[in-house]
């Protein structure tokens, strides 16, 4: 999630925005900071293609200045695994430096206690950390690398303290595959138990052909036996919002339908816009500029922040060109996309209709 609250607070000034297909602010920017990884996620190509070297420190810093002065209030460092560099503490001291909230995805397994304590006090405000089952057996399998589970795990715990004294949020990504969708049952429990205040549930994008994706029957297992406890649960624990954050496959029949064909928009875009155009840019390792990862593979780079600034590119025909394209129905790709739902929720009940 990011703040919404230049967008509620300028309701005609962003419609007008989204209308003239005119740039709003990068409000939240996801960069990309190194392709490579140390495991060997079933579900990831990361690990197994190269796709060149990435920027240098400077070079992203640089870039992160533009986008503080183009008003970015959030910044989320991923990868690859982020902590295979070793420049994220200044990179994100940098970053708060600004004013910016600064928040990062990882394995955990690059981080020991001093890295936790190096992060926390540069500024780093928001950790996801990957954690495929409570099983460790299941998570290992998956994440591709014998050891990796107590190595993680340990990360949330360096977290711990911080999160208690309020400095950092500590979130845990599950990616809900084939794999290890009937072992989530205790997730709630084991999350609490490490120190994370919050769960997030992510229907898996089997793009690497390992056969990940849910059947039917085993979305209906799922959603009977396994979702309804991992709800109630973690309702009581505080690390979900809502019952349906733990329905990743949607819960009427019409969602699922949708759900098992990789549609994990529930068909949200065929009547709405995402806004992502407006409010968001992903920025790679190479410095080239999409609207999202869902865009990344689909369309050209809309901007190279080797020979161009980021202002350039936010202002580009070619930036301009998709957002004229987002009106509904969406883009084909934003149909599989659940990333931004909550926010265009929010921002169409503020804007209206158009």
């Amino acid at each position: 999630m990011y703040s919404l609250t230049e967008v509620t607070e300028n309701p005609e000034t962003f419609r007008n925005a989204v209308l003239n297909a005119r740039p709003f602010r990068p409000l939240y920017a996801k960069i990309k900071v190194i392709y490579g990884c140390n495991l060997k996620c079933e579900m990831c190509n990361h690990w197994r293609e190269s796709r060149g070297l990435a920027m240098k420190t400077e070079k992203f810093k640089e870039i992160i200045s533009d986008l503080a002065e183009l008003g970015c209030r959030k910044v989320h460092f991923t990868g690859g695994e982020p902590m295979l560099r070793g420049d994220i503490p200044e990179l994100t001291a940098h970053a708060h430096g600004l004013g910016i909230r600064v928040c990062m995805t990882s394995n955990g397994t690059l981080i020991d206690k001093v890295k936790a304590k190096a992060l926390v006090e540069a500024g780093l405000r928001g950790i996801n950390i990957s954690i495929d089952s409570p099983i460790r057996k299941i998570h290992e399998k998956i994440r591709g690398i014998e050891g990796s589970w107590k190595l993680t795990t340990r990360a949330v715990e360096y977290f711990r303290k911080y999160a208690r004294k309020g400095k950092i949020g500590i979130r845990i990504n599950t990616v809900v595959s084939r794999e290890n969708f009937d072992s989530l049952e205790t997730l709630p429990d084991v999350a609490h138990r490490l120190g994370a205040d919050g769960i997030n549930l992510i229907p898996v994008d089997d793009h690497c052909g390992e056969h990940l994706s849910l059947r039917k029957k085993d979305i209906a297992f799922f959603n009977e036996s396994i979702a309804p406890k991992i709800a109630a649960r973690a309702l009581e624990l505080g690390l979900i919002v809502s019952e349906e954050d733990a329905f990743p496959f949607g819960q009427d029949a019409a969602e699922v339908r949708l759900a098992r064909a990789g549609r994990y928009a529930l068909g949200y875009y065929k009547s709405h816009p995402c806004y992502a155009p407006w409010t968001h840019t992903l920025i790679d390792h190479r410095g080239l500029v999409y609207v999202c990862c869902m865009t990344r593979d689909q369309i050209p780079p809309l901007g190279d922040l080797k020979t161009s600034t980021f202002k350039e590119v936010w202002e580009s025909r070619a930036y301009q060109r998709i957002r004229l394209q987002m009106h509904p129905p969406a883009l084909p790709m934003c149909q599989r996309c659940d990333d931004f739902i909550d926010e265009n929720k929010k921002i169409w009940e503020a804007i209206g209709p158009y």
